[in-house]
């Protein structure tokens, strides 16, 4: 009889973190589901604390790969999954130990939605990523009203504006199908953000949607993590990402396309902040060799956006990234 959720855990040089992240999981008070923890290669001890775990648990199996990136890892854990529910776990977090629960109560009262999403919180000092939305049910109605014009951008939040709602996988539990039709394909290799590209066009097509106001996840932050560690390749894979949110969702709607652009935009400003941070007096030429390299600006238009965010595109196209770098430092 197939478990009533599996949830996906890919694990990659995590062996400190990944007792509390597993034992988290395991002590779950709605024990119907299964544990798919992916073995991505990891050259530490992270393979065998995997096989003990299934050694110790019926519910743990473990799938043992060559490293191929947490894409891959993840969607190799969604192809194993035999529930009809799924949820992924980055392996340095931790989960309540009512987060199956809740999610569980959640299905019911939604009359089984597409995706369940959930709140967070962080263990530092930093805050949460804020989910601008009222809890509760989302039928494909109030989802095409409430969600879908802001989800990828909303200019209303300043400055730069930002997403309704986080992109993190981990933030969803969704029907296997909705995730397995809208997963990140397999001959597309992204090595950053295939969240984002994976969980928009997942609540894009989703028919329903429950929202818990619970915070239920637990995201630990380290500098070394992907989201964090400073990435000399970050603009060559945030165009990858947009790249694909565009083939999967560009041209289905006007205000959709003013949303990826805007998010767009907004991405390159991040990284151009994170330059600066880095590279302290010798941003702007970091920033302008990698704009020029990868040609992004000329995939960006000033179409929907915000007069601050143009006059930032504007110094960009004109190729003044000098004082382009200095408006973000103060705008940041």
């Amino acid at each position: 009889m197939a478990p009533f959720f599996s949830v996906v855990v890919p694990v990659y040089k995590v062996e400190e973190f990944l007792r509390p992240c597993v034992d988290s999981i395991l002590a779950q008070s709605f024990a119907d589901f299964e544990l798919i923890l992916v073995d991505d290669g990891s050259p530490d001890g992270c393979g065998a604390l995997c096989d003990g775990y299934a050694a110790a648990d019926r519910r743990v199996r473990v799938i043992h790969q060559a490293n191929a990136g947490l894409a891959r890892a993840r969607k190799a854990g969604l192809d194993a999954a035999r529930a009809d529910y799924v949820g992924f776990v980055d392996s340095d977090d931790w989960v309540d130990p009512d987060w199956l629960a809740i999610v569980r109560k959640a299905l019911e009262a939604g009359n089984w939605p597409d995706m369940v999403l959930f709140d967070h919180r962080r263990d530092t000092d930093l805050p949460p990523v804020p989910i601008h939305l009222q809890p509760g049910y989302y039928d494909k109605a109030r989802l095409e009203r409430e969600v879908y014009p802001y989800m990828l951008w909303d200019a209303r939040q300043r400055p730069f504006g930002s997403q309704l709602l986080p992109a993190y996988i981990p933030l969803r539990i969704a029907r296997r199908q909705l995730l397995l039709d809208h997963y990140v394909s397999d001959e597309v290799h992204l090595p950053l953000f295939e969240d984002m590209a994976m969980a928009y066009e997942c609540l894009y097509y989703a028919g329903s949607l429950w929202f818990c106001p619970e915070r239920l996840y637990t995201y630990r932050v380290r500098e070394t993590s992907l989201l964090h560690a400073y990435r000399p390749d970050f603009y060559r894979e945030i165009q990858m990402c947009f790249r694909y949110i565009r083939s999967r969702l560009g041209g289905k709607d006007a205000a959709l396309d003013r949303q990826i652009n805007g998010a767009y935009l907004r991405k390159v400003l991040v990284g151009m902040t994170a330059d600066a941070r880095k590279w302290g007096s010798g941003a702007a030429a970091h920033t302008a060799a990698a704009l020029k390299e990868t040609g992004i600006v000329q995939e960006l238009s000033f179409g929907g956006l915000p007069w601050d965010m143009k006059l930032f595109l504007l110094l960009l196209k004109c190729r003044m990234i000098r004082l382009a770098t200095l408006a973000v430092k103060t705008r940041s």
